[in-house]
């Protein structure tokens, strides 16, 4: 989500779709809620403090998906530091408004959860909803198609593991070899 992109895009491309990959726009929504974490965490003494560290993996985890003990040790957590909650909820509903099937529909729940962020008192959401702000046209249009960029993802971490495990090979041949026999 860096806007070079969409300039180039743009420029080479003027009649493409522009989409938002959906695991970028995601993470905005997930370090927003990890920043509130960190900050009411660092309120806390070191006891709960090690607790909200070690539990930190709950709050990443959908709520349809939470067990009954973890949605107990969430509460636990929720009534210590209630702008946690309101962070927990509001990274769930991005979620939801996140895989609506259609641009119409999304473009309104998009609008409305963006609404319910800026009601709140949470700063730490503000980079988030800039995010959605600057690529609100890109993020609408991901709901119309079921491409991500989630396999050339792959394929870069994978040439960027193997420039570390060949580090000082001195034959550039055999390392691209090895790049395309491992992308294979």
């Amino acid at each position: 989500m860096n806007p070079h992109f969409r300039q180039v895009a743009k420029t080479c491309f003027p009649n493409a779709v522009v989409v938002a990959d959906k695991y970028h726009v995601i993470r905005q929504a997930y370090w927003a809620m990890e920043r509130v974490r960190k900050n009411e965490q660092g309120k806390l003494s070191v006891r709960f403090r090690k607790y909200f560290k070690r539990s930190r993996y709950l709050l990443a985890k959908p709520m349809e998906k939470l067990t009954e003990d973890e949605m107990n040790r969430l509460a636990l957590m929720f009534e210590i530091a209630p702008r946690l909650a309101d962070a927990y909820r509001l990274k769930n509903e991005f979620l939801t408004v996140i895989r609506t099937k259609s641009s119409t529909e999304g473009r309104k729940r998009l609008a409305d959860w963006l609404l319910a962020v800026e009601v709140m008192d949470l700063p730490e959401f503000h980079d988030c909803t800039k995010a959605c702000h600057n690529w609100f046209n890109e993020i609408v249009n991901f709901m119309d198609v079921p491409w991500t960029n989630g396999f050339i993802e792959g394929c870069n971490n994978k040439t960027k593991v193997l420039k570390r495990v060949c580090f000082g090979m001195r034959n550039f041949p055999n390392f691209r070899n090895r790049i395309l026999f491992a992308s294979t």
